[in-house]
């Protein structure tokens, strides 16, 4: 795996996990003072947890995700698309 690709994966799924953090926040009504405080410490701590486990570990995962991927079963058939109902218009008032 390219060191481009590594990089722009390892960011994706930085950005990634801060999201579900936020989302999991909001869900559960904690304060958005507090969310965006501890953001940046949690986004360091992620900075750093992917430095310990270095380039070479990280582009393992990824390889890892990506054969998950790709040996997912995929569906045979596409979901059936659902026609909007047509609505009629009103009818106009005459004088």
């Amino acid at each position: 795996m390219s060191q481009m690709k590594t990089a722009h994966a390892d960011a994706a799924i930085k950005g990634a996990a801060l999201g579900i953090l936020t989302f999991a926040a909001a869900k559960y009504n904690i304060s958005t003072e507090l969310v965006a405080l501890a953001l940046p410490f949690v986004a360091t701590a992620i900075s750093l947890v992917s430095t310990k486990i270095g380039p070479a570990n990280t582009t393992l995962l990824l390889k890892v995700a990506e054969q998950a991927i790709a040996s997912a079963p995929v569906a045979s058939e596409p979901a059936p698309v659902k026609k909007a109902v047509a609505k009629k218009a009103p009818a106009k008032k005459t004088k």
